[in-house]
């Protein structure tokens, strides 16, 4: 079934949604979890059919019975949003977990988030900081911030300025703006790291060149302060 998949997703990608929504269809009707998830996502944005989100969840739900985690996460932005009536945060929760569970960074996120904020769940720090660290050692850019700031505060784990230095800038290399701000901003106050403005100044620049106002006050704060030269 796994080869009709990838001539079905090959239509998709050449851009013949018709057809392409038609043979996931198929392989959906047999129970391909990949497949029906697909479907559900093309029904709930109207690609290659026409937009219809209740028989996207429909879809959805059949795939995630099958333990398929995008149908999951999915789900979770869909309840999460309110767009099928009044926004259920606790369901939308449950999704994003079972998501998380099976290995999706962009659930490991969103289930962190709802936890560091208590949003449809008991808030917890502590369990926040775990999801971000998942999420954030595959690479997941946004979870490697948060967590820099976690870290940052000491909110839900030991306030720690080298840690919260090594994942600001492991964001910050990939080009994540607020990472290369939060990073600037260490090395301008000297936390966790030697001062260093120059180092301040290039990291900063880079934010403010990727729209970070904030970046853009410390660069001026700095040349106020004659602690660069332009």
């Amino acid at each position: 079934m796994g080869r009709y998949f990838d001539m079905a997703a090959q239509l998709y990608n050449d851009g013949d949604k018709v057809s392409a929504f038609n043979a996931f269809l198929e392989l959906a009707i047999d129970g391909d979890a990949k497949a029906q998830a697909m479907v559900g996502y093309m029904l709930e944005h109207g690609e290659g059919t026409k937009e219809n989100l209740t028989e996207a969840i429909g879809w959805y739900e059949r795939a995630a019975a099958a333990g398929e985690d995008v149908a999951h996460f999915n789900l979770g932005h869909i309840y999460r949003s309110g767009r099928v009536g009044a926004a259920d945060e606790s369901r939308a929760f449950n999704h994003f977990m079972e998501a998380a569970r099976a290995g999706n960074l962009h659930a490991m996120f969103e289930a962190a988030q709802m936890l560091e904020y208590g949003a449809g769940v008991e808030k917890s720090p502590q369990r926040a900081v775990n999801w971000y660290e998942s999420a954030a050692r595959y690479g997941h850019t946004e979870a490697q911030n948060c967590l820099g700031t976690m870290y940052h505060e000491g909110n839900g784990v030991k306030q720690d300025f080298e840690k919260a230095l090594f994942w600001y800038e492991k964001a910050a290399k990939e080009g994540h703006p607020r990472a290369m701000y939060n990073l600037g901003m260490m090395y301008d106050k000297g936390l966790g790291v030697e001062q260093d403005h120059e180092k301040a100044l290039e990291w900063c620049r880079r934010a403010a060149h990727a729209g970070h106002d904030k970046a853009k006050k410390i660069i001026r704060r700095l040349q106020e302060e004659g602690k660069i030269v332009f």
